[in-house]
């Protein structure tokens, strides 16, 4: 990333699971000079947390405010500016950007599929490179296939395994099934399996005392009113043998877990088939379920993880990832 170096960039992304702090750190660790801004505008007083039930005349007018009080501090002279996302960005929005920053590059990268944020669609016109998650997305509209990425900081491959199978999780009922399923195989297949979905506490109470939901009954011990912290999942990962994935049926991308298996060196089990076109699939690592039938050859296990060719890690580190979005 030498063409870093002494460059001035604005990154504007939502700010979750510290993804944010990583990625500046990259960035300056390469030389340059990083401003970033928060797309969740929902996350910054109670007006804001409302402005999705906005009329749009209102909420378009609360964007715009937010985002000239965000960039106050920035400077004209920008040599790149790089969305992620793109949630709430107007046509107002992006054309004072482009007004002010005239000097500057400007990249998006899609961290969302069409299906899930069509509104892509729209705001592509305001920049010269557009980088997808989703590969068929890229095939489609013709964009830049970039898988995203681990952290090499925070995944540590480690030979010390506790658990043969384990699922972290937000809870929904496909996800629910899964863990059903999944513990019924690892009984019989006498492996362990560490388990821990998140679910709103108001949800819980509705879904056990007034439907008396079986799924959530079934899965008691497995729940709990706040999401695991990224240090404790980290922390969980190296000592695993296999991270299980559900990701839904309109996501073609792989999701996070995908590329923290392959940095810790763990197996993984996953319903995404756009694996298996994937440059790090390996059979003896990966296994594709099917969520309706679910079942896993007892032999995936007992073999070992094969650790993929040199360049392969490379690419999928985060250094790798903003290699090609900055290149």
């Amino acid at each position: 990333m030498n063409r870093l170096k002494n460059k001035k960039i604005l990154l504007i992304m939502p700010f979750f699971y510290h993804y944010e702090d990583a990625i500046r750190a990259h960035l300056e660790r390469a030389g340059a000079e990083v401003w970033l801004v928060d797309t969740n505008i929902h996350a910054y007083g109670l007006g804001k947390k409302l402005v999705m039930f906005y009329t749009k005349a209102l909420r378009d007018q609360l964007v715009y405010r937010y985002y000239e009080h965000a960039l106050r501090d920035v400077p004209d002279t920008l040599d790149e500016v790089m969305i992620i996302k793109g949630t709430w960005m107007t046509d107002e929005v992006l054309h004072a950007l482009q007004a002010r920053f005239a000097s500057a590059d400007f990249r998006i990268y899609h961290w969302d599929s069409v299906a899930t944020f069509p509104d892509q669609l729209r705001i592509n016109r305001f920049f010269t490179k557009i980088y997808t998650f989703d590969p068929v997305d890229a095939a489609q509209y013709s964009w830049i296939y970039r898988p995203t990425f681990f952290e090499e900081e925070i995944c540590h491959p480690s030979e010390e395994k506790r658990y043969d199978f384990l699922l972290i999780c937000s809870m929904h009922t496909r996800r629910m099934e899964v863990l059903r399923k999944l513990k019924a195989l690892a009984e019989k297949q006498q492996k362990t399996l560490y388990s821990y979905i998140y679910v709103p506490r108001l949800q819980y109470i509705r879904e056990t005392l007034l439907r008396h939901n079986p799924l959530y009954e079934g899965a008691r011990d497995a729940l709990h009113f706040q999401p695991l912290p990224q240090a404790e999942t980290y922390a969980l990962y190296p000592h695993t043998r296999c991270i299980v994935d559900y990701t839904f049926p309109q996501q073609n991308g792989f999701s996070m877990r995908t590329y923290d298996a392959m940095g810790c060196h763990c197996k993984l089990l996953t319903n995404n088939p756009h694996v298996k076109d994937a440059d790090f699939y390996d059979p003896q690592n990966i296994y594709v379920y099917d969520p309706d039938h679910f079942e896993i050859p007892a032999d995936f296990l007992d073999t070992p993880y094969r650790p993929l060719p040199a360049e392969v890690y490379d690419r999928y580190r985060l250094d790798g990832f903003l290699q090609e979005l900055f290149g």
